[in-house]
């Protein structure tokens, strides 16, 4: 990858993440979230701002109002939109935490948005941490629904991590979780992230027929055994339901949700 390449990559990390992010960021979270050298995120977010792309305030800088339902985020400020009524939804339907999530260009998951289950006893997980795919069942069903070409990238040994002692580490082992949820629709993850928590994800498809974001709900493990079946539904049923959304067209002088 070129330098010119890396740096466009960069710039459109920046402006998708604050196209979902409704407070001022500073330099330090940004550099952090992304992954990025401050000296570097510093130097991009000054580009930005000084080309009317981001405001900037003593709080730090954020997405201009005027953009945030434009042409930045593009698609994923709509899944966005579409999602987080369903989420809530999910939350009180099931009982259980539900989230949405997307790779990163690094092969990581980022959880853009969630709506946490109602009980004392629960799943939660912060926004801003970034996941290996492998260790998650949004990670595993976006692998299992891209080109298979592609999801290789993320199975090369160096990348495939432990996080708990439940995580499935062979590339073999995990190739085989792919196939089966390109077939069922869902995958399942039990404890490999997170011990004592498990969950299912189905796939979110773009208008373009791309695999673009995974649904979850994830609950505690003894929980999620005893209501697999319904919360497998579920979250079939939503990410269905989101994709035709996301693929019906705007009607003409409406902007995204």
């Amino acid at each position: 990858m070129n330098a010119s390449v890396k740096s466009a990559i960069r710039v459109l990390d920046l402006l998708e993440l604050f196209a979902v992010t409704s407070e001022p960021l500073g330099v330090s979270e940004i550099a952090k979230r992304l992954d990025l050298p401050k000296s570097s995120a510093q130097a991009l977010l000054l580009t930005l701002a000084g080309r009317g792309y981001l405001s900037r305030s003593d709080a730090g800088y954020a997405l201009p109002a005027e953009l945030k339902v434009g042409w930045v985020g593009g698609i994923r400020t709509r899944l966005l939109g579409l999602a987080r009524p369903v989420m809530h939804g999910m939350a009180e339907s099931s009982g259980e935490s539900a989230f949405v999530g997307m790779m990163t260009s690094d092969g990581r998951v980022q959880f853009l948005a969630k709506a946490v289950s109602p009980k004392e006893v629960r799943y939660d997980a912060s926004l801003e941490h970034l996941r290996p795919a492998h260790s998650t069942s949004i990670g595993l069903v976006m692998l299992a629904h891209m080109p298979e070409k592609e999801a290789e990238r993320w199975l090369k040994p160096s990348l495939l991590v432990a996080v708990t002692s439940h995580t499935v580490t062979d590339p073999q082992k995990i190739r085989q979780i792919l196939r089966a949820g390109r077939k069922a629709g869902y995958v399942e993850v039990r404890d490999a992230n997170v011990e004592g928590a498990s969950g299912v994800s189905a796939p979110i498809f773009g208008p373009g027929g791309d695999v673009i974001a995974g649904l979850n709900l994830g609950a505690p493990s003894s929980r999620y055994t005893q209501h697999r079946e319904v919360l497998i539904r579920i979250v079939r049923t939503q990410a269905a339901h989101i994709t035709q959304s996301l693929r019906s067209p705007l009607r003409s002088g409406t902007t995204p949700p």
